[in-house]
C-alpha cells in the first residue's frame, strides 16, 4: 500500500513538472514570435516542439488538447505583424490550431503504437515460448529487483525428469496440461508471476522468505500427490518424477544466474531420475566443480603415464594359499594426488574414456603377469570390466588381439562385473558372457547381495566366482548378516561355484566365514593393494609362511 502511494506522488509529481515546463516552453516561444515581429514570421511552427513533447508525456488526447491550447494563444492575442499593428484573421489562426491540434494527435497516436507495440514485444520476451508463464529473463529481473531491496527469499527449482519420455511416447499435448496444472498448484496464494519456465521441463518459484515456510509446507503436500500417486489427465494415468532444489537467498553477493545455479545444483543430488527435495549444499558444488576441472586432464592421464595398476591378493582360506589377485586403477594426477576410482570411472564412463583405461589396464596386467610367471609366480588375475565395455563388439577383439600378441593363457584371467548392472533381460550381455567363458575368461560376478538379483534364479549367468560385498562381510558379526552370507554360500555351492569374500579386515571376519564354509578372501587383513614389485614380496613371503 505504502509503495502504490509513493508510486501515485511520483507520477503526481513528474505530470506538475511537465505542465510547468511546457508552460516555460510556450511562454517562451510567444515571446519571441512577439518580437519578431509576429505570426508572420517563421518562428510561429516552434510550437510544434511542445505539441510533440506532450505526444510523448501523454500521448494522443495530450498532445491533442495541448495543440489546440498553442494554437489559441498563439491565434487572436498575437498579431499577424506587430509593428504595423495587423490582427491575425481569424480563418488563419483557428486552422493553424485544428493542424496543431491534428498533428498533436497523430504524433500521440503513432508513439502510443510504437510504445504499445515495444511493450508487447517486451512482454513477449519476457514470456515462456512453451507455456503461458513469465520466463528466465522476467525471472533474473524480479530476482534483481528483490536483491537490490535487500529482500531474503528462496528460489525452487522444481524438474520434471520424465517430462520428455511423456511427450515422445505418449502425447505431446499432455504435456503442457501436467505444466500447466502443476503450475497453478504453485501459484496458489503466490500471485502468477511467482512461477517462472526456465526450460520446457523446469519451473522456478520465486518465494519471499517471511512467508518461505507456509509455502514449502504447502510445497510438499503438492509434490506429494506427485510423487506418491499416478496423474489422471486426458484419460491417461502417468507418473511425473519430480526433483526439486530450494536454494535461500540471504544477502550474499550474488547475481541472478548464480544464485539460480544454485537452485539447479541442489536438484542434482540424489539419483537422477529419483523425486525428491533437496537443500542446496555447498559441499556438492565444489565437488562437482572439482569433477569438472578433473575431466579434462583425466584425457590425458595414459599419455602422461599418470594411470598404474595395484594387485590386491586372494586368499583360499580353506587351503592356506594365494589364489590370485584384483587389478585395481589408480591415477596419479599431476604425479602427486592420488585420485580415487570411485571419482575418475564415473567420469570416465561419461565422457567415454572407459574403454581406453579398460585397454590400458589389460595391456598391463597382462605384461605383468609375463613378467611374474617369468619369476615363478603363477596367480591368476581378475579385471573389472562394465557392462557398457561387454556390449561393445570390439572389446572382445582388442583383448584378443593383446592375449594373443603376449601369449598369455586366457583360463589365467577372471573377468568381474557388478551384480547391480546386470539385468536379467539383457540377452546381448548374456550372450557376451557365455561367449567370454567359452573363450577361457573365468567370470566373477562383483559387489553380489547389493544388487536386485540377490534373491533371483542365477541360473542363467555363467559365474565361475561370486563375490559377497564388503557390506556384509562387515556386519558379519551380526546373526542376521550371517545367515544371509551362508545361504549366498550355500546357493552358489549348489553350482558349484567359488565364493570370495571382499573387504576382510579382521580375524573375527576371517573366523565366521572360514565357519561359513566362505573359499576365498581380499581385504586390509592380509593386505592392501600392492604395486607389482610388492605384491612379489608378498607372495614370496606368504609362500614361505605357509609352506
Amino acid at each position: 500500500m505504502n509503495s502504490f502511494f509513493g508510486r501515485a506522488d511520483k507520477n503526481a509529481r513528474d505530470n506538475l513538472l511537465r505542465i510547468l515546463l511546457l508552460i516555460i516552453l510556450v511562454g517562451l516561444i510567444i515571446y519571441l514570435v512577439y518580437v519578431t515581429g509576429g505570426t508572420k514570421k517563421v518562428f510561429v511552427q516552434l510550437m510544434y516542439i511542445p505539441i510533440i513533447m506532450a505526444a510523448l508525456f501523454w500521448g494522443a488526447y495530450g498532445a491533442l488538447v495541448v495543440g489546440l491550447l498553442c494554437g489559441v494563444l498563439a491565434g487572436p492575442f498575437i498579431p499577424l505583424d506587430v509593428s504595423l499593428g495587423i490582427m491575425q484573421d481569424p480563418v488563419n489562426w483557428i486552422s493553424r490550431s485544428l493542424i496543431f491540434s491534428l498533428i498533436g494527435f497523430l504524433t500521440g497516436y503513432m508513439i502510443d503504437r510504437i510504445n504499445k507495440l515495444y511493450t508487447e514485444k517486451h512482454e513477449r520476451n519476457l514470456k515462456s515460448p512453451f507455456y503461458n508463464l513469465p520466463n528466465a529473463q522476467k525471472l533474473f529481473n524480479d530476482i534483481e529487483k528483490r536483491i537490490r531491496s535487500m529482500e531474503y527469499f528462496r528460489l525452487i527449482a522444481i524438474k520434471m525428469t520424465n517430462l520428455y519420455e511423456i511427450e515422445k511416447y505418449i502425447d505431446n499435448k499432455l504435456v503442457y496440461d501436467i505444466v500447466d496444472n502443476l503450475a497453478k498448484k504453485l501459484s496458489h496464494n503466490r500471485g502468477q508471476n511467482a512461477v517462472y519456465s526456465y526450460e520446457k521441463d523446469e519451473l522456478i518459484v520465486l518465494v519471499c522468505e517471511h512467508c518461505a515456510h507456509d509455502y514449502e509446507e504447502y510445497l510438499r503436500n503438492v509434490l506429494d500427490y506427485y510423487f506418491t500417486f499416478p496423474v489422471t489427465m486426458s484419460g491417461y494415468k502417468i507418473r511425473v518424477s519430480l526433483k526439486v532444489g530450494i536454494y535461500v537467498y540471504q544477502g550474499e553477493e550474488k547475481t541472478p544466474i548464480e544464485i539460480y545455479n544454485k537452485a539447479r545444483i541442489a536438484y542434482e543430488q540424489g539419483d537422477a531420475k529419483e523425486s525428491g527435495i533437496y537443500y542446496y549444499d555447498g559441499n556438492l558444488e565444489s565437488k562437482r566443480r572439482r569433477i569438472h576441472n578433473l575431466t579434462g586432464e583425466l584425457l590425458e592421464s595414459i599419455d602422461k603415464n599418470e594411470l598404474f595398476v595395484m594387485y590386491q591378493p586372494k586368499i583360499d582360506i580353506m587351503n592356506n594359499r594365494m589364489t590370485g589377485v584384483e587389478a585395481l586403477v589408480r591415477w596419479k594426477r599431476n604425479g602427486t594426488e592420488i585420485i580415487e576410482p570411485n571419482i575418475f570411472i564415473p567420469i570416465a564412463e561419461e565422457i567415454g574414456f572407459i574403454n581406453r583405461i579398460a585397454k590400458f589396464v589389460f595391456d598391463s596386467v597382462t605384461t605383468q603377469i609375463n613378467i611374474w610367471k617369468s619369476k615363478g609366480i603363477d596367480i591368476n588375475c581378475s579385471i573389472n570390466s562394465s557392462v557398457n565395455e561387454l556390449h561393445e563388439e570390439i572389446y572382445t577383439l582388442w583383448a584378443k588381439d593383446i592375449i594373443d600378441r603376449k601369449k598369455v593363457d586366457k583360463t589365467g584371467f577372471e573377468i568381474e562385473i557388478t551384480e547391480r548392472a546386470i539385468a536379467y533381460n539383457d540377452k546381448i550381455l548374456i550372450e557376451k558372457m557365455c561367449r567370454l567363458k567359452g573363450e577361457g575368461y573365468q567370470i566373477s560376478i562383483d559387489d553380489f547381495g547389493t544388487g536386485y538379483n540377490s534373491l533371483l534364479s542365477v541360473g542363467e549367468i555363467p559365474f565361475d566366482k561370486l563375490k559377497i560385498d564388503k557390506y556384509f562381510t562387515h556386519q558379519i558379526d551380526r546373526r542376521e548378516i550371517a545367515e544371509l552370507v551362508k545361504h549366498f554360500i550355500e546357493y552358489a555351492h549348489t553350482f558349484n561355484k567359488t565364493v570370495v569374500a571382499e573387504g576382510v579386515e579382521t580375524e573375527e571376519q576371517l573366523n565366521v566365514l572360514k565357519s561359513l564354509g566362505c573359499d576365498e578372501v581380499q581385504g586390509f587383513y592380509y593386505s592392501k593393494p600392492l604395486m607389482p614389485e610388492e605384491l612379489e614380496a608378498f607372495y614370496i613371503e606368504f609362500c614361505r609362511r605357509n609352506g
